[in-house]
């Protein structure tokens, strides 16, 4: 006679696979930890710190070109210089384009993690403690598909973030326990991007330091 039993038994261990199959299909999903596509964005940048007596918060829109390890850097803010970065050869270079002596300087690059470049490895970056990301859904940035990730705790200490299926950070506001920083993109064209955007200008003399 069988077991009446074996019926909810048969359930029970569908949903004890379903359970544990659920996290690879969840990992499954991530996009790429790094952008797998040059690509060109306008980028609107906001930040608020929070200070003893008060505090600051200020903005800027930039453009910005990727390709690889490369960063091109263009502020929308008059008297803000051009940066170029390479994340492999850890520099960073700064020029003013209008500049009458048409130097350029050259510094070390720091450790901060640079999410236009490094994609979702940089904003694991921030806080190792906050361990990896959650998917907490889908929507479109700048007319483009991304996945939603949440970093720790996205409203009092964590990052919300939208990645495209690129691996591009489309959007991410991060919150810290003193500061806010927050960045959307307004434009994003992928593609191959011109060598000439990631050196300066022929004219230009490279020097180390300010």
């Amino acid at each position: 006679m069988p077991s009446i039993a074996s019926p909810a038994l048969g359930l029970l261990l569908s949903a004890a696979v379903a359970i544990a199959a659920a996290p690879a299909r969840a990992a499954d999903e991530l996009p790429p930890e790094r952008p797998t596509t040059p690509y060109r964005a306008k980028v609107r940048n906001t930040f608020r710190v929070t200070e003893p007596g008060g505090g600051k918060s200020g903005g800027d829109t930039i453009e910005i070109r990727v390709s690889g390890a490369r960063l091109f850097e263009d502020s929308q803010i008059m008297e803000q210089k051009d940066v170029i970065v390479d994340t492999e050869q850890r520099s960073v270079i700064e020029f003013d384009p209008k500049a009458e002596d048409k130097v350029a300087a050259r510094f070390a690059l720091n450790d901060a993690p640079i999410p236009y470049v490094q994609g979702r490895t940089a904003l694991a970056a921030f806080d190792p403690k906050w361990g990896p990301p959650t998917i907490a859904g889908k929507d479109r940035v700048a007319k483009h598909a991304c996945t939603i990730l949440h970093y720790g705790d996205p409203e009092h200490d964590g990052i919300a973030a939208c990645v495209s299926n690129e691996g591009v950070v489309l959007r991410a506001k991060l919150v810290f326990p003193d500061a806010e920083r927050e960045f959307e993109v307004l434009d994003f064209d992928p593609g191959e991007q011109d060598e000439t955007w990631f050196q300066p200008p022929k004219e230009f003399r490279v020097v180390d330091g300010g």
